[in-house]
């Protein structure tokens, strides 16, 4: 006769047994395998989802697709990988925030990053950098300082979004400066570098990726960054640790799967995206998006969300930020 804990046990080795199979029948059937995107074409993470989608192709034998659903801060995305099935068929590239910050700054956040999401791959890191332009003429962080305490009224900086991660370093920044400054949202970074090139916004919090090309030409110019090293990706630019402001937040990204994947699958995503990291091509075209490899495990991952996010709920309360949705 077998007793209910013992009869619990085999029908849950039944199930990861099917799922397994399935997942094998999928792959040798040259399934999809949809990669989403939360954001608009064109930027890092966009470009991150094409790149784990060419590696994902080949290493699961399906046909690799990504799919661009922008809208609410990346969290439609998310929640449509949420609700798919184990099977390695729909996964997720996304930056940091949704799956460390968000919980504390939506309040009809439809996810739990902790337990609906299986980490998979960590695809790179980079540097948030704080970012001036025409209006300011700061060429450092002590003369952006000096401006914005002479002009109060135009102590604005841009963001991606209320609520974003760019958002609270901004505001991590400013306490750290012992100044104050205006959040204004923007929809996407490219718009506010827009704006700070034409001189009509103080300064902008954003990855680097999304400031280089301008810091490059001279229409804007990258301060810091929030990193404790500096960026291998623009020359010269200090990070605030290092001028003595307490600002360490790290930019990376991940790969994520619906929760209950199956380890094997899990190890295979996680070795075989790795492996991919360390090739030069693949360093390559991540130093075109101003990042770097950033290859760790699942549980290294996951270990990783739950300290950002036991970093972001004290600041988050302590910032007034009142959840718009």
């Amino acid at each position: 006769m077998i007793d209910s804990t013992h009869r619990r046990l085999w029908l849950q080795q039944a199930a990861a047994l099917a799922l397994s199979a399935t997942i094998v029948d999928a792959q040798a059937q040259g399934g999809s395998i949809r990669v989403l995107c939360g954001f608009a074409p064109g930027g890092s993470v966009d470009g991150l989802a094409r790149m784990a989608a060419e590696v994902l192709g080949p290493l699961l034998g399906g046909n690799a697709i990504v799919e661009n659903i922008s809208g609410a801060s990346g969290r439609i995305a998310i929640e449509q990988v949420k609700a798919a099935k184990p099977d390695g068929s729909t996964l997720v590239v996304a930056p940091q925030g949704p799956m460390t910050l968000f919980p504390y700054v939506f309040k009809n956040l439809r996810f739990d990053p902790a337990k609906d999401f299986t980490p998979l791959a960590h695809l790179a890191v980079g540097d948030f950098a704080l970012s001036t332009g025409p209006l300011t003429g700061a060429k450092s962080v002590a003369e952006f300082r000096a401006w914005i305490l002479a002009h109060p009224t135009q102590a604005n900086f841009g963001s991606p979004g209320a609520g974003t991660l760019p958002h609270f370093v901004g505001l991590r920044v400013a306490s750290a400066l012992g100044i104050h400054l205006n959040h204004v949202p923007y929809r996407g970074s490219p718009l506010s570098m827009n704006d700070l090139a034409a001189g009509t916004l103080a300064a902008v919090i954003s990855p680097v990726t999304e400031a280089m090309a301008l810091h490059k030409a001279g229409r804007v110019r990258i301060l810091a960054t929030a990193s404790t090293r500096r960026s291998p990706f623009v020359d010269g630019v200090p990070t605030l640790k290092e001028l003595g402001y307490d600002v360490d937040v790290p930019l990376w990204y991940g790969l994520w799967g619906p929760a209950g994947m199956p380890s094997a699958l899990v190890e295979k995503i996680n070795r075989g995206l790795a492996q991919a990291q360390a090739t030069p091509a693949l360093k390559s075209r991540l130093a075109l998006l101003g990042l770097e490899p950033g290859p760790m495990s699942s549980a290294e991952m996951a270990a990783l969300r739950d300290r950002e996010a036991a970093m972001w709920k004290p600041i988050v309360a302590a910032s007034g930020f009142k959840p718009n949705d």
